[in-house]
């Protein structure tokens, strides 16, 4: 199975990372977009092994008794690095991959950040089971591979070994992993049902020993990347939601949209710096935002079915939107800077045109968010932080006019 998403959400603002080479460092990735995979697909398979994904076919997906904790592979990585390279968005052979599991993914967005082609794609393919759903009886069928052939991938108990590859191809970015071993076998679970483990006997593997705060058996002989993650959080709550609604902003967050930071102000004096080369340009008229509770309105609710569909009323009233992704995070004021911070990056990251108009190329380029944050006349926003399903976490704003 094969998803092709196009987004408008670009860039995120990358974290500050240890230095260290992993695998040979020849091939476009590093150390950092590696270790956000990895951190990604044990993120979900812990949150899958405690019954805390929400499946769309009724209530939460069955507990995995034995589920084993990834590590990256660079031999993995070689051979996905090989074919993602050809830009072809379509499975190659399995005898060409030694029958090893595969998931791909592509956006429109030309040059996305690595490190953001690396969420958004794990978090896509995880949202298959709450956007079209997995069997209850959690045997994998042609049927579950429909639905939710990536989701399964992610979480296939025995596939302990990854590596994964983004590209930058011609009108796209190009993401792929590769599982070994492979998963999705017909008429078998992804996992064994089961409460997760508390001690390592539990885990009926030899040598692997139960991360109870994870809920993950670690294989033996498992090798853990040098770099670590630290803007997100290596542990995830152990409690099942009581609820499926998802949770608004709170006005606790409201400064932070409309405050005055250090970059954002330097971009109006002409202090901002562009990727394009110097800085952007003065703004002569810029107009200072406020707050608007109707806008708020609006995008709480567009926003909180975590779908991101047309936006008919935004549409309709020629309001701009921003929406940014990231991991799942209880802290709103904490998300809610990032929102805002990945939105501006994309200035320094991918760069606007010296002659500061905005054209078809501009638009192409992904600096939309940058230019919607920066649009003079924009001066009344609404915003809203969503908790989706306890697996991610929006930031969306929209922008009056």
């Amino acid at each position: 199975m094969l998803m092709l998403l196009v987004t408008a959400c670009l860039a995120l603002l990358t974290p500050s990372w240890v230095t260290a080479t992993y695998c040979p460092p020849d091939n476009g990735m590093t150390d950092e977009v590696r270790a956000v995979f990895v951190y990604q697909h044990n993120h979900y398979r812990s949150l899958a092994a405690r019954g805390q994904v929400k499946n769309k076919l009724g209530g939460y997906v069955s507990k995995a008794a034995r589920m084993k904790k990834v590590s990256y592979d660079c031999e993995v990585e070689k051979n996905m690095m090989e074919y993602a390279k050809k830009c072809i968005v379509k499975h190659n052979p399995e005898a060409d991959r030694n029958y090893w599991g595969q998931n791909l993914w592509a956006t429109g967005a030309r040059n996305m950040s690595k490190t953001h082609a690396a969420e958004s794609a794990v978090a896509g393919w995880i949202s298959e089971v709450w956007t079209h759903g997995y069997p209850k009886n959690n045997i994998f069928t042609e049927e579950a591979w429909r639905m939710a052939g990536h989701y399964s991938e992610v979480v296939w108990q025995e596939s302990d070994k990854i590596g994964c590859a983004v590209v930058w191809c011609p009108g796209m970015t190009f993401v792929g992993c590769e599982y070994n071993p492979g998963g999705n076998w017909p008429g078998y679970m992804p996992y064994e049902i089961g409460d997760p483990c508390t001690t390592d006997e539990d885990c009926q593997c030899k040598g692997c020993v139960c991360s109870r705060d994870e809920a993950l058996c670690i294989p033996p002989g498992y090798v853990p990347l040098h770099t670590v993650p630290t803007t997100t959080t290596t542990t995830t709550t152990t409690k099942k939601p009581t609820t499926t609604t998802t949770t608004p902003t709170t006005t606790t967050t409201k400064p932070l949209y409309i405050g005055e930071s250090p970059d954002i102000k330097s971009s109006t004096s002409g202090r901002a710096m562009n990727k394009l080369g110097g800085f952007a340009p003065k703004a002569a008229r810029m107009m200072k935002m406020s707050y608007d509770c109707d806008v708020e309105a609006n995008v709480v609710e567009w926003a909180g079915s975590c779908m991101f569909g047309y936006n008919s009323v935004a549409q309709k009233n020629r309001w701009g939107t921003n929406m940014h992704s990231l991991s799942f995070t209880p802290n709103k004021t904490k998300a809610a800077a990032e929102g805002v911070d990945a939105w501006f990056s994309e200035l320094y990251k991918v760069g606007v045109p010296q002659d500061n108009v905005f054209t078809n190329d501009f638009f192409t380029r992904g600096t939309t968010e940058y230019s919607q944050l920066a649009w003079q006349t924009s001066n009344e926003i609404g915003c809203a932080v969503i908790s989706c399903w306890n697996a991610w976490t929006a930031v969306a704003c929209e922008y009056n006019p």
